[in-house]
């Protein structure tokens, strides 16, 4: 019975969203301005739906994450004065969500689980100047340890002076910390050197300005 309620709540607003739109458009008629007006405010609102539900779509063919245990959750926060730094999303314990777990997106790590509540979770975004991941390039290790803004790469370090790294080289994680082996993370755009080390900029192809929804993997390596 109550699940037919809930049904009905939702034909309601549903009803009552698509009348509100053709009132809206009713009031405009005999105004062309306000006519004018009215249609460009539903054809941007149809434009943002469509833009949500091409993300769902999208989201729904992780085929790189087959082999993975995740759950599909919608972002819930983002901070604009700390914007870089961390994203709220919508599960957190009532999702056995689990502080460490990778947080990714259908073009690669979007970020590491910080913090878990009851139905919510904090991400620390890769872009985030507190970033700490470690990623293999090749047969060589290092890790994330920040974000250059201006060319918007994550900047890797931890590399050796005898390890060969190239341009365009994939970047995935390593598995030795508890994020799984083999997500993918990004390319290397440029590589620098000095007598001891060498830094690694990595171009992501993550829009890290537009995350909408996000899977997290429940997979987490054990220590």
């Amino acid at each position: 019975m109550r699940r037919w309620i809930n049904y009905l709540v939702i034909l309601v607003f549903v009803v009552s969203l698509f009348l509100g739109n053709y009132i809206i458009l009713g009031l405009g008629f005999f105004n062309n301005e306000s006519k004018d007006v009215n249609y460009q405010y539903l054809e941007e609102e149809n434009r943002q739906l469509k833009k949500e539900l091409d993300d769902v779509l999208t989201l729904n063919e992780l085929d790189s994450y087959q082999n993975y245990d995740y759950v599909k959750s919608k972002v819930l926060l983002r901070d604009v004065y700390n914007f870089n730094e961390t994203i709220t999303i919508k599960y957190g314990k009532d999702k056995n969500i689990k502080k460490g777990m990778a947080v990714v997106g259908e073009k690669g790590l979007i970020g590491v689980i910080e913090k878990i509540n009851k139905a919510s979770s904090v991400v620390r975004l890769l872009t985030s100047s507190k970033t700490a991941v470690s990623i293999k390039i090749g047969d060589s290790y290092g890790a994330l340890d920040g974000y250059n803004a201006e060319s918007k790469t994550l900047e890797a370090s931890s590399f050796t002076n005898y390890d060969i790294l190239m341009k365009k080289e994939e970047v995935y994680t390593s598995g030795l910390a508890l994020i799984p082996e083999g997500i993918y993370i990004g390319k290397v755009e440029n590589v620098t050197e000095d007598e001891v080390q060498q830094w690694v900029n990595i171009k992501s192809d993550v829009d890290f300005n537009n995350i909408k929804y996000v899977a997290i993997i429940r997979n987490i390596k054990e220590v």
